[in-house]
C-alpha cells in the first residue's frame, strides 16, 4: 500500500548570515566556510567566494554555531538533493563599480549604448563591456525575482557576443535553474570541444541530462567534469545516477504531453496509462489553480519499494518523494486508487512550486499547499490540532522551513497538519489569489517573514497566532 507521508526537499535560507561590504551593500546568505583570503557562501545550490578585501564586517546567524566542516542542520542535507551546479555567476560588481546598475535599477540607456558600441566596433574591449553589463543586469533581475527577464537579456547579449564564455555559462546556469534543460543542452554542446578544460560545461550538461532522465549522458558528462576538478558533491551525484542506471536497463517508458514515466514490467502497462491520465488531469487543474504552466517534461519514476529506498535514502515514513523527479514506490498496486491519485497530485504540486519559486519555498508552505491541492483538510484532526495549538505542542513555522526529515518521528504528522492549517487559513482569509502571489514573490524575497509583513501586514509571530486562532475558532480547544 502506498503511504500518504510524502516529502519534497525544498531548501529555504533559515540559517542566514549577513555580510556587510565596504561599498555599503550587504549580502544575506549562509556562510559555508572561510579562509584567510575568501568567504564562501551558499548561492543557487552551489557556493560563491567573496574576497575578504571587500568585506567590512559579518553578522552571524544566532543558530550558526556548527564547527568548520560540520553540516548546519537541514539546509546542508537539502543541498545534496539539488542538481549539482557550478558556483553561480558573481553577484558583486567589479572593483571599478557596476557598469549598468544605477540607484538600484538597470540603466537601460547604458545597455543600449553598449549595443551601439558593439554594432559600430565589435572590438574585444567593447564585447567584454557588453558582456559585463548584460550579466550585471541579468543577475540584478534574477535577484529581483524576474529570471525570465534575465534570460531574455542573456539571449539578446549572446546574439551580439556569441563567443563570450562567461556570458554563455551564466545563461546556461540560469537555464538549468529555471528547468529549461533542452535549451541549456543546445547552448552548451557546441562549447565542449572548444573549451575542453572548463569543468562547468560538462557539469551543467550532466545536470541537464540527468533532469531529463538521460542517465548515460549525465554520468558521462559529470565524469568529464570530475576529471578536470574534484567535487565530492558531484561524485555523490554520479554514484546516485549510477544506481539509477542499474535499474533503468530493466525499465520501460511511456510519454504523454507533459510527462515521461518510467516503470518496471509490462504487466504494469495498464496501470501506467492510468498514471498518465491521472497526472494530465492533475496538471490541468494545477495550471488553472496556480496560474502557471511548467515548460519542461516532468519525469515520474515508479519503483519497487526496496529500489525506492535504495535510490532516495528516505525515511521509512516517506511514501513518495519529489527531488526534481517524482519518485513513487508502487509494489502491490494493480489499479489507480483515489489514495494514489491524491498522492500523484500532491507530488505534482511540488513540481509546480519548485519551478514557480525557483526552489525557494519553505517546506511548510510547500507541503501545506500540496495537501490543499490533493484535497486534504484539517477536519478529521481538528480537535487534536486545536488542542496542540493551545498547549503549544507544535513545531514553529521557522522550524518547518527546513526538511521534515530532520523532525523527530512524533513531530512529523504535526508538522504536516500545521502546514495544512496555515494554507487553509491563507485560502479562507485571503483567497487563492494571495497564495499565488506569495509563490511568485518568493524568489525575490529575502525571507518569508519579510514577505508576510509586506503582503499581509503580519510578522511571523503574528502569523503563528492568526493560524492558531483560526484553528481554535473552527474546532475549539
Amino acid at each position: 500500500m502506498l503511504g500518504l507521508g510524502t516529502c519534497t526537499l525544498c531548501p529555504f535560507n533559515l540559517f542566514a548570515d549577513v555580510i556587510y561590504l565596504k561599498s555599503g551593500r550587504k549580502i544575506v546568505a549562509e556562510i559555508l566556510r572561510e579562509d584567510s583570503k575568501q568567504i564562501f557562501i551558499s548561492r543557487g545550490g552551489g557556493e560563491v567566494a567573496i574576497p575578504r578585501t571587500i568585506v567590512d564586517r559579518i553578522e552571524r546567524s544566532p543558530v550558526a554555531s556548527a564547527e568548520p566542516g560540520e553540516e548546519r542542520g537541514n539546509p546542508g542535507t537539502e543541498r545534496q538533493r539539488d542538481l549539482p551546479l557550478p558556483p553561480p555567476p558573481g553577484e558583486e560588481p567589479s572593483a571599478s563599480g557596476s557598469l549598468v546598475i544605477r540607484d538600484d535599477a538597470i540603466d537601460r540607456v547604458l545597455l543600449q549604448r553598449l549595443d551601439e558600441e558593439v554594432s559600430r566596433d565589435p572590438s574585444t574591449g567593447n564585447l567584454h563591456r557588453l558582456a559585463q553589463g548584460y550579466q550585471e543586469a541579468a543577475i540584478f533581475l534574477t535577484r529581483q525575482g524576474n529570471p525570465e527577464g534575465a534570460l531574455d537579456l542573456y539571449r539578446h547579449a549572446l546574439r551580439l557576443a556569441p563567443n563570450d564564455l562567461a556570458l554563455t555559462l551564466a545563461m546556461a546556469y540560469l537555464l538549468v535553474k529555471q528547468t529549461y534543460y533542452g535549451e541549456a543542452i543546445s547552448l552548451l554542446l557546441p562549447l565542449e570541444d572548444k573549451h575542453q578544460k572548463t569543468p562547468g560545461i560538462p557539469l551543467l550538461l550532466g545536470s541537464a541530462y540527468y533532469a531529463t532522465e538521460d542517465l548515460n549522458r549525465a554520468v558521462a558528462e559529470w565524469n568529464k567534469s570530475l576529471a578536470l576538478q574534484e567535487d565530492p558533491r558531484l561524485r555523490e551525484a554520479v554514484a546516485k545516477a549510477e544506481k539509477e542506471q542499474d535499474l533503468a536497463g530493466s525499465y520501460l517508458e511511456q510519454r504523454s504531453e507533459h510527462f515521461l514515466l518510467r516503470y518496471e514490467g509490462r504487466e504494469a502497462e495498464g496501470l501506467v496509462r492510468d498514471f498518465l491520465n491521472t497526472l494530465e488531469l492533475a496538471f490541468r487543474d494545477l495550471s488553472l489553480d496556480l496560474d502557471y504552466i511548467p515548460h519542461e517534461t516532468i519525469v515520474v519514476l515508479l519503483y519497487p519499494d526496496q529500489s525506492f529506498r535504495d535510490i532516495t535514502r528516505s525515511a521509512s515514513w516517506v511514501g513518495a518523494l519529489n527531488d526534481g523527479k517524482i519518485r513513487i514506490p508502487v509494489s502491490g498496486l494493480n489499479s489507480m486508487t483515489p489514495e494514489l491519485a491524491r498522492v500523484l497530485k500532491h507530488e505534482l504540486t511540488h513540481s509546480f512550486v519548485r519551478q514557480i519559486t525557483v526552489g525557494r519555498c519553505p517546506t511548510w508552505f510547500n507541503e501545506g499547499l500540496a495537501q490543499l491541492e490533493e484535497g486534504a483538510t484539517t477536519t478529521g484532526l481538528g480537535t487534536q490540532l486545536a488542542r496542540a495549538f493551545v498547549n503549544d505542542r507544535l513545531p514553529t513555522f521557522a522550524t518547518l522551513e527546513g526538511s521534515f526529515m530532520g523532525l523527530p518521528d512524533d513531530q512529523v504528522a504535526l508538522g504536516y497538519a500545521k502546514s495544512l492549517a496555515a494554507l487553509e487559513y491563507l485560502r479562507d482569509t485571503y483567497g487563492m489569489g494571495a497564495i499565488r502571489r506569495l509563490l511568485k514573490l518568493l524568489p525575490a524575497s529575502s525571507s518569508l517573514d519579510s514577505l508576510l509583513q509586506d503582503e499581509l501586514r503580519l510578522s511571523y509571530s503574528a502569523f503563528e497566532q492568526e493560524v492558531a486562532n483560526y484553528i481554535v475558532k473552527r474546532y475549539g480547544s
